[in-house]
């Protein structure tokens, strides 16, 4: 039987990455004004989570068609952390680092958890080795394991901004984003929540009027915690974001459900690739763009996302003979 795509989760998957690109350009001042916050660090935080658990659902299918099909699938994802990682060395490596060994231990941080936007990549890899390790355990352990884990990420995240531990080289590791960002508290837990969504058959069973009570139950806690975060740091010169807001739990998953409620085929690939060369590309456009002079603003979120499209186009037709760059 030929694989059905879900025409609306690729659409889907392109706004998400719309969003991305914008969080990262400063879309309506960013983190600097409420409205830019609510947007940025609030609903426009949902996005890779819904990645995630995209892909924690499509690699339970893959693992009940075969079990060996991992190898596959982790060939192909370090084969892409590895092509974007070497296209990005340019803005992580320089002369200096093989100077001495820090320069050198530098490189190696970098590359364990990922250059920029790409710890999205290198966390998916780890937390789909976890998910083939654990794949045999029952619903409520999963589950268990993962709420823990991603609350704690949470935790870590919150300890950032609100609470100074009293020993400085523990405050000093845990100001690092990817403390509470990565394979373990982040990747694992919502890929597994894919996972178990596709395990127990969870678009079959939930509504659609449920789906949207969750959905905008979920919106709303998102945007009423980012706006509890910016007036706590009312004070503060750079106000932080969080990656592990408790709110996503119930608002991603409930996103992730509308298009597996109602499957609209498609009829092309594009789509999915599209959303994944606009992801990958947009930071390289971003941090030319920055080093000419152009200050990160909405309009600056625009002429990337201008950019990105011709680009994205030359990527997926790029794509085609190298299979590896998407």
């Amino acid at each position: 039987m030929a694989k059905v795509i879900n025409g609306g989760l690729d659409a889907l998957k392109v706004a998400l990455s719309c969003m991305v690109l914008a969080v990262h350009c400063g879309f309506l001042g960013g983190n600097g004004t409420l409205l830019g916050y609510q947007l940025n660090s609030g609903i426009f935080r949902i996005t890779v989570p819904v990645f995630f658990l995209i892909s924690g659902y499509y690699l339970y299918h893959s693992l009940q068609r075969d079990p060996h099909s991992i190898k596959l699938w982790l060939r192909r994802a370090v084969t892409l952390y590895v092509f974007w990682m070497i296209l990005y060395a340019p803005f992580y490596v320089t002369p200096a680092t093989f100077e001495d060994l820090r320069g050198v231990i530098a490189l190696i941080k970098h590359w364990l958890i990922g250059f920029f936007h790409l710890w999205y990549v290198i966390a998916m890899i780890g937390g789909g080795v976890m998910i083939y390790l654990l794949r045999h355990k029952s619903n409520r352990t999963l589950l268990c394991l993962t709420l823990l884990l991603y609350c704690t990420g949470a935790v870590l995240q919150y300890m950032r901004a609100y609470y100074e531990i009293p020993n400085p080289l523990l405050q000093h590791i845990n100001n690092n984003d990817y403390v509470g960002r990565n394979f373990l508290f982040v990747a694992f837990p919502l890929m597994t929540l894919g996972f178990l969504i596709a395990r127990n058959r969870l678009p079959e069973k939930i509504t659609t009027s449920q789906t949207l009570a969750l959905l905008l139950l979920g919106c709303a806690l998102v945007l009423a915690e980012a706006t509890l975060h910016y007036q706590l740091q009312q004070d503060s010169l750079r106000k932080l974001n969080f990656d592990c807001m408790l709110s996503i739990l119930i608002a991603a998953p409930a996103l992730f459900l509308l298009p597996l409620r109602h499957i609209i085929e498609g009829r092309s690939l594009i789509p999915a690739k599209l959303s994944a060369a606009i992801y990958y590309l947009h930071p390289l456009l971003l941090i030319l763009l920055v080093g000419v002079g152009l200050e990160e603003s909405t309009s600056t979120t625009l002429i990337v996302l201008a950019l990105s499209l011709p680009a994205s186009a030359l990527l997926i037709l790029a794509s085609r003979r190298l299979r590896f760059v998407l």
